[in-house]
């Protein structure tokens, strides 16, 4: 549903996907969607990459209209950029959600908690004692 244009500019004919959100795009926004990194959309080429069941389940859970119609539940509407779009707490969870649905889990309903300590806490322990 929707897939025979890009989903983020509308040009027909699309020959790029995003499996992390079961999208469809042209190879200009396939650019903007590789530079925002793999955590947020793993881009492959329709026609020219090899799939994964998983991801090829995801694209059919998915769709162009499906991804459009959750994030505008949500308030993200078209006039949105790519990245602030798909970099949303709402694009991360519909993401999840795809997910889920696809490995046959429940859904979730919020996106898990952060944990906010750093790793590169340089602070304390031992720092070189004789």
């Amino acid at each position: 549903p929707g897939n025979d244009q890009c989903c983020d500019c509308g040009m027909k004919n699309p020959q790029w996907a995003s499996v992390s959100f079961g999208t469809v795009f042209c190879l200009d926004c396939s650019g903007v969607h590789r530079s925002l990194g793999v955590h947020i959309s793993f881009v492959r080429s329709i026609a020219m990459d090899s799939w994964t069941p998983q991801q090829l389940q995801i694209m059919k859970l998915g769709g162009n209209k499906k991804c459009k119609d959750y994030l505008a539940s949500k308030g993200i509407g078209a006039g949105v950029g790519i990245k602030q779009k798909y970099e949303s707490e709402a694009a991360q969870l519909y993401k999840e959600i795809l997910k889920a649905r696809a490995e046959g889990r429940p859904e979730p309903t919020e996106l898990p908690k952060r944990n906010n300590t750093s790793s590169n806490n340089f602070s304390g322990g031992n720092s070189g004692s004789m």
